[in-house]
């Protein structure tokens, strides 16, 4: 393992532990004064705020799969990317859910996997960031939460941050580099290791 490989596992391990001891008590009570309501207006799964790119990660894809009936180049793609290797075959990381301009599974503003939807999904308009809570633009925003929502919301997010982390992880665990190879034209390197597509 490179010298550079070994120290971002090794920050990514500190960010880690820092991300075990994040008080959800804290965490609720600064979205609590955030403020959020749902207003079920599906702009986030339109993208009409910005970017609707949502990415998902191994675990996430078993469990829509297992919850839709749906097979995981049903409803994912590799994210886009321009990394090459030297036979012309694109590197990229993670895998992103397909859209058509909206979100595939939004059908007359509703979610189609709502019980299963992915982390981004569940905390949206909020995520946290170097440990810091930070929120996008939403139209719930300000609007009121409970103690109890607030907590929950606090609980899912901190779960999020700390899922993301440990598939950075693996994912530098199991990266071997732009190797040609595979058989494919796009290797998706994950948390899992490498995944040739043709």
């Amino acid at each position: 393992m490179s010298p550079q490989k070994e120290m971002r596992i090794a920050i990514l391990k500190k960010e880690l532990d820092d991300a075990l001891k994040i008080d959800e008590k804290k965490l609720a009570d600064r979205i609590k004064a955030t403020g959020f309501k749902c207003r079920k207006c599906a702009r986030c799964c339109m993208g009409e705020f910005g970017d609707n790119t949502v990415i998902v990660s191994p675990s996430q894809i078993r469990k829509i799969c297992k919850r839709s009936g749906l097979k995981r180049d049903d409803f994912v793609i590799p994210t886009p990317s321009d990394d090459t290797d030297e036979d012309g075959n694109i590197h990229t990381f993670e895998w992103v859910l397909k859209k058509n301009g909206d979100c595939i599974f939004l059908k007359n503003k509703l979610c189609e996997i709502y019980e299963c939807r992915p982390f981004i999904c569940k905390t949206h308009p909020f995520y946290l960031l170097d440990g810091k809570l930070e929120v996008c633009e939403c139209m719930g925003i300000g609007g009121s939460i409970t103690d109890r929502e607030s907590l929950e919301l606090a609980g899912i997010l901190k779960e999020r941050y700390v899922q993301e982390i440990k598939e950075s992880i693996a994912l530098f665990e199991k990266f071997k580099g732009f190797n040609p190879g595979g058989g494919g034209k796009v290797c998706v390197h994950d948390s899992e290791g490498e995944h040739w597509i043709t």
